[in-house]
């Protein structure tokens, strides 16, 4: 439980559970728990404030009055979180006060005991580490300026602060303190930066998970949900990019509309989900012989529109010539046992006055040319008047 805890402070982890109750519960649970490491990191110092007494180098009463502000810390700002009096508050962490709560414990220290301030300062500067990413920037200089005022001012009354008579340097115990002390706020320091690197890789992880959640995301918007092709808004901007290269500089451009032949009966008498197995096939069967560059959409029930960029009306012609034989000799039974299929195929090549409205249309027409002739046909589209 404690390592669950522990692992979900330092990487900041989401709510298990949705809904505002439970994420309000969440962040109640991380408030108490980061209150929870402030004493930990108290218990730490009063430990080596222990051996700093046992070696005679500060009273006694010390590390008892240290120990009451830190109890009063974890009761003052552990109540507070526990019951939700700091929701409303612009920073319902109350970091800035409780960093000003503990800096105002450690320079009291240092009037109390100069002779070891320099353990009070490193513990400053763990709570810097420890609360500082936590506030906006303004309220983190405003907190720096007053705590080097402060500082700056004890330093300059007692200008021998941190001297220390010569009978508890050789202490053994004040030795160990020391060396303790020191050793332990490294760490501090250390834990603690490193945890703003965990949650920077992690803010780092969770920016590219969204940025693939938003392209997928895009992708599905732009294709078609049961075949995989593009849809009107998959290729209407691929279209109106290719008119705009026809207009710039005269580069080919053609359009192809494709409709099953028969599709109804399909439905009728295999049933919808057998023409859904004709609509995916039909598509897979396209894709694997388009040439790079050419772009598929549905458009229709069982109407399709192959744009052709950079090519004329006789190859676009070709192209759909090919595409109609390898329909009309695919082998359908895998959708139903003596299904044949076969599309009809109308072309048209854009014009530099064409809209992407007018050039569907004239492919829709040249469609309705083959289908007229007997459908299993590809026809071209008038040519427009220069």
């Amino acid at each position: 439980m404690l390592g669950s805890l522990v692992n979900d402070w330092w990487y900041d982890a989401e709510p298990a559970e949705a809904g505002p109750a439970c994420a309000a519960r969440h962040l109640r649970r991380q408030r108490l728990l980061v209150t929870s490491l402030v004493g930990l990191s108290y218990c730490v110092d009063l430990l080596v404030l222990g051996l700093f007494w046992r070696g005679g180098a500060i009273p006694g009463q010390l590390p008892a009055i240290y120990a009451a502000w830190a109890l009063g810390h974890l009761l003052v700002f552990g109540s507070v979180h526990a019951l939700g009096l700091g929701e409303r508050a612009a920073n319902p962490d109350l970091t800035g006060l409780q960093m000003s709560w503990a800096i105002a414990l450690q320079i009291g220290a240092m009037l109390w005991a100069p002779q070891i301030a320099g353990y009070f300062l490193g513990v400053i500067f763990v709570v810097f580490s420890f609360g500082a990413p936590r506030l906006p920037l303004r309220t983190a200089l405003g907190l720096w300026l007053g705590t080097a005022l402060a500082l700056g001012a004890v330093l300059w009354l007692f200008p021998v602060m941190g001297a220390m008579p010569l009978q508890w340097r050789n202490s053994p115990w004040v030795r160990t303190a020391a060396a303790a002390g020191f050793a332990s706020l490294l760490l501090r320091c250390i834990v603690l930066n490193f945890r703003a690197v965990s949650l920077h890789t992690r803010s780092l992880r969770q920016a590219a998970s969204l940025a693939a959640e938003a392209q997928a995301a895009r992708e599905r918007a732009t294709r078609d949900g049961l075949t995989g092709a593009l849809n009107r808004e998959g290729l209407l901007p691929l279209l109106h990019g290719a008119l705009d290269g026809v207009r710039a500089s005269a580069a080919p451009c053609c359009v192809a509309m494709i409709d099953i032949d028969w599709f109804k009966s399909i439905n009728d008498d295999l049933g919808h989900l057998a023409g859904d197995r004709a609509l995916r096939m039909l598509v897979e069967l396209l894709h694997q012989h388009l040439r790079a560059g050419d772009r598929l959409a549905r458009f229709g029930g069982e109407e399709f529109v192959l744009l052709m960029p950079g090519t004329c009306e006789p190859d676009a012609l070709e192209v759909a010539e090919r595409l109609r034989h390898l329909v009309c000799r695919h082998a359908w039974s895998q959708v139903a046992d003596g299904l044949t299929l076969t599309v009809s195929i109308g072309v048209a090549q854009a014009h530099r006055r064409d809209s992407a409205d007018d050039l569907l249309a004239r492919a829709d027409m040249a469609l309705y040319g083959a289908k007229a002739r007997g459908r299993n046909r590809c026809c071209v589209a008038m040519p427009l008047p220069d």
